[in-house]
């Protein structure tokens, strides 16, 4: 389909769910799904059999996003140029290799390199999922395109964590690093069968990808991104270790309860972002992003990392899909790839702050100054989103 048919029948189409839509979901689903088995497990790996100190254990899992957030502009420009279905096929292998070196990455070096390249199908293929999304989203539903095509990230949120555990507790790592390999390939098969949804021009792009969008848009959404992944970082980091500090038992089940609440809502309320407006989904995502972390600072029990699950639920919900749609609005289809690799760099840089700048805090002041740090970056987010929204991005 060439790109003028395909900007015609974007106008004109309502259907949201379409077999390329259903496709890029399940491979979606399989490949957040090898991420999440391993990111429970990885922290105590790190400390239990490499020896990591917690410090080190925030840079060595920030390694994964600073690999990651590094190559996110080349690769959306990349997806701009080549086309986003490479871009995918490459981040599934990825996860293929990545996952069963981790089985011989027993010293912090070596880890740190496995870790590293891990960081590149991260890149790949969350980059360029977004932006084939925003390729084939109705022009009247980007909001609801996003939010159920991200709900295959939380499904595979809610599964994958407390898989992870059961099968290292029950198994040990080796076969949690062989399942994650499992995943990543049925993936892969996935997406094989998932069809190119541009037609890259001959030749490069001229003028900087930069300099084509709006550079205040980009600068207020990377803003905005940021200040809702922080915590994110500093969830996926440093929960399983917060958790055993206090004597929390089932500690993966507040993914599984953020991550349902997450469906659900995305589901029953996924045009939220198109009916409420970006600007007060992102604030109110960002303030319920802040709560959770207040929460969890202040928690020594199951019921207190509850709560917490339920507010991170509720912040993410709708900010990243009405973030994602906000880029869709104003952004050419043509030069969407150079916009979402900007915007998922942000979304990297906001979990690397969380995961390494966590590590000295905690060891300084502790878990709860931590995360109550965390909570008011997020705070501060949504203050700015609210205020500043109307100069930036609307």
């Amino acid at each position: 389909m060439d790109r003028d048919t395909r900007t015609q029948n974007g106008a004109g189409e309502t259907r949201v769910v379409t077999p390329d839509f259903v496709l890029l979901f399940i491979s979606s689903f399989f490949f957040l799904g090898s991420l999440y088995l391993l990111i429970p497990v990885l922290p105590l790996y790190m400390k239990g059999v490499v020896g990591a100190t917690t410090t080190q254990v925030g840079l060595l899992m920030g390694t994964i996003t600073v690999s990651s957030l590094l190559l996110r502009p080349y690769i959306g420009r990349r997806a701009d140029i080549s086309g986003r279905k490479p871009l995918l096929i490459i981040g599934t292998i990825n996860f293929v290799i990545a996952s069963l070196l981790y089985i011989i990455a027993r010293h912090i070096v070596s880890l740190a390199f496995v870790l590293a390249f891990y960081g590149i199908g991260v890149a790949c293929f969350h980059t360029a999922s977004l932006v084939f999304i925003g390729d084939i989203a109705p022009s009247l539903h980007k909001g609801k395109s996003q939010a159920w095509f991200q709900t295959s990230f939380n499904l595979a949120v809610m599964v994958a964590p407390p898989l992870g555990i059961f099968l290292k507790d029950r198994f040990g790592y080796d076969v949690v690093f062989i399942a994650a390999a499992i995943a990543a390939a049925i993936s892969f098969l996935f997406i094989l069968w998932v069809s190119e949804s541009m037609v890259p021009e001959i030749g490069e792009p001229v003028g900087p990808p930069r300099a084509r969008h709006n550079r205040r848009l980009i600068a207020f959404v990377s803003v905005a991104v940021f200040a809702g992944t922080a915590t994110l970082g500093a969830v996926e980091t440093f929960l399983p270790l917060f958790a055993k500090s206090r004597g929390i038992g089932h500690f993966a089940l507040f993914f599984t309860i953020n991550a349902g609440l997450i469906i659900a809502l995305r589901l029953l309320g996924g045009s939220i972002p198109d009916r409420l407006g970006r600007r007060w989904t992102i604030t109110l995502g960002l303030l319920a992003l802040g709560g959770s972390m207040f929460v969890l600072s202040a928690s020594d029990s199951f019921a207190g990392l509850c709560i917490a699950a339920i507010l991170f639920g509720l912040g993410f919900t709708f900010h990243s899909p009405a973030l994602s749609a906000l880029v869709m609005d104003h952004v050419a289809k043509e030069e969407l790839g150079g916009a979402f690799g900007i915007y998922t760099a942000a979304f990297e840089a906001g979990i690397t702050f969380g995961a390494v700048a966590m590590g000295p805090i905690i060891s300084w002041l502790g878990y709860g100054s931590a995360y109550l740090m965390i909570g008011c970056i997020s705070l501060a987010g949504a203050i700015f989103v609210a205020t500043a929204y109307n100069a930036m991005a609307g």
